[in-house]
């Protein structure tokens, strides 16, 4: 896990234990990206520090990168426990 940087990267081993938040505050988010999974059963979650859905991203049939261009204003990110079942969460702000 790499929260110190953007992109903010959240690998699914950060959440096996439980929840991870990411940003705490005002935050607008550019995209998510969901990659290095490994099977089309795969899926990453981001909620808002509020409890709130903010994205949800499955798996690719082909394996391939999946991209999330929700680019709006996020009140604080949240990773929940088991939000990632494999794989990584590449996180772009402003």
């Amino acid at each position: 896990m790499d929260i110190t940087t953007n992109p903010l990267v959240i690998l699914a081993a950060d959440v096996a234990s439980g929840p991870v938040t990411v940003w705490t505050g005002n935050v607008h988010v550019r995209n998510i990206i969901f990659s290095q999974y490994t099977s089309i059963n795969d899926f990453a979650q981001v909620n808002q520090t509020d409890g709130k859905f903010f994205s949800y991203l499955a798996a690719a049939a082909d394996l391939e990168s999946v991209k999330d261009n929700n680019v709006e204003w996020a009140r604080g990110l949240v990773v929940p426990h088991g939000g990632i079942t494999n794989g990584q969460l590449s996180i772009y702000i402003r």
